[in-house]
């Protein structure tokens, strides 16, 4: 059983400032899939909303 969590990633994007819910293993893979997503988005900060396991 994988342990993943649930990450709130702040970035500005187009000088607005956008929050998106991301499931990821680490934070690093949570900034790392804003950043494939919305390529030139600045990440601002990423918080740990919860732990859940798949």
């Amino acid at each position: 059983m994988e342990k993943s969590n649930r990450y709130s990633v702040e970035y500005e994007w187009g000088n607005v400032i956008y929050y998106q819910e991301v499931e990821a293993m680490t934070i690093h893979e949570a900034r790392e899939y804003v950043q494939h997503t919305k390529v030139n988005a600045a990440i601002r900060a990423v918080h740990v909303i919860e732990d859940v396991e798949s």
